[in-house]
């Protein structure tokens, strides 16, 4: 599936702006579409754009990402990331363009011991795990060409993420408090986009899980980030801090079906973090 002309909502965020590089640099021709280009709440707007553009696929980023912030406004993360996704995949169902909706690990509940598969019951605990669940029901009640590709615990390029929070607070001398009993999978954007560029060559539709590879609690993924720094990470427990939106506590995903349709290992997350630190560095002023 080389060379296609492929529509990227979301464009100017952090996950857009890394997967709109990457799929240029595999010769593809990318609409880059930032909420300024395109609001996916406004229907007409939607309609209009992928009539103008026809692509051959649509990469849907765009969405509301707050996540302890949804809970006190509801509305609005429903209104973006549900029923704008709604928009986009009615446009997709009447022009037959697929579509790649991005989901969130926070769909699930984070009460089993072991990693979630894509045919596990969806039981998020968050108004933001419900918005993106939502979209996910939107996507599959109007397509059947569609990818869905749920990830986690994402940081990167141009965004705010929790790399760049913890980098923050170290370079401020201030004392670092982690919450060590919430276990996941850390994703850069950077890998996540090859993933994604792999996946849609294949045109094997449905539900993906995405993530870089290995296990970690968000404790153990701050002492990561400040490897080689005189900089002392405090463990501590959920109920110690509290937040408006409950996490799961668990929220590993199982990525046999992705790795067995993409035809390779995503890489550990290590890897994935030290080349992220690496190129971060090479970028900054000296």
């Amino acid at each position: 599936m080389t060379d296609k002309r492929l529509l990227v909502t979301g464009a100017g965020g952090m996950l857009g702006q890394a997967l709109t590089a990457c799929l240029e640099s595999r010769g593809h021709q990318v609409v880059a579409m930032p909420r300024e280009k395109l609001d996916v709440t406004n229907y007409e707007q939607v309609i209009n754009k992928v009539n103008e553009f026809t692509p051959d696929m649509v990469l849907h980023c765009a969405a509301y990402t707050k996540v302890d912030q949804a809970e006190s406004e509801p509305d609005l993360a429903f209104f973006i990331n549900g029923y704008g996704t709604e928009n986009l995949a009615v446009a997709c169902n009447h022009l037959n363009i697929p579509l790649l909706y991005i989901s969130s690990d926070y769909v699930f509940d984070g009460e089993q011991d072991r990693p979630y598969t894509t045919w596990d019951d969806t039981r998020p605990l968050s108004i933001y795990g419900k918005t993106k669940l939502a979209g996910e029901k939107a996507v599959i009640r109007h397509l059947r060409r569609f990818f869905i590709v749920r990830t986690s615990w994402l940081y990167g390029p141009n965004g705010k993420n929790f790399v760049e929070t913890i980098l923050q607070i170290a370079d401020e001398g201030k004392p670092l408090r982690v919450v060590s009993d919430q276990i996941g999978s850390p994703t850069c954007t950077l890998s996540l986009s090859e993933t994604i560029a792999d996946l849609i060559e294949t045109e094997r539709w449905g539900v993906y899980h995405a993530s870089d590879d290995g296990i970690t609690s968000w404790y153990e993924f701050a002492k990561e980030i400040l490897l080689g720094r005189d900089v002392s990470v405090t463990p501590i427990q959920t109920k110690d801090m509290p937040r408006p939106a409950t996490r799961p506590k668990y929220s590993v995903m199982d990525k046999t079906t992705l790795i067995n349709t993409i035809g390779r290992e995503l890489p550990p997350w290590q890897e994935s973090l030290h080349s992220y630190l690496q190129l971060r560095k090479s970028r900054s002023p000296a």
